[in-house]
């Protein structure tokens, strides 16, 4: 079951990101979206979509906004696409891992100074 549900997870990945690769090309959302990870249920019933927005805090409040109206409409759109027996209901949540690692990087090339300048 775990295999399964991995393999459904890659899917989602996959196709949420096409559709909204085509809802972000009509301006629908803010910024530049990507879709970082699904993480399925083990019921399948229910899966998180997390995402990541390039774009300020605005484009991001929006894009969530915008995905949050738009789950049922994906949903519905991957029925149509995928013959599933049963498609999981979406929430979407943003993901601040790129943000976390930029600022990691950050640390780390001042450190990288720090030592050069010692030496």
């Amino acid at each position: 079951m775990i295999d399964r549900i991995k393999r459904l997870e890659t899917l989602f990945l996959q196709e949420i990101n096409t559709l909204i690769t085509k809802l972000a090309a009509n301006g629908d959302l803010g910024g530049f979206v990507t879709i970082t990870a699904v993480k399925i249920a083990k019921d399948l019933a229910t899966a998180k979509v997390y995402f990541s927005v390039f774009g300020s805090p605005e484009d991001r409040k929006k894009t969530q906004e915008a995905l949050s109206l738009l789950r049922k409409e994906i949903g519905a759109e991957l029925r149509g696409r995928l013959h599933l027996k049963r498609i999981p209901s979406f929430s979407f949540e943003y993901d601040d891992t790129p943000e976390k690692a930029a600022r990691v990087e950050s640390i780390f090339q001042i450190i990288d100074k720090e030592k050069e300048n010692g030496k």
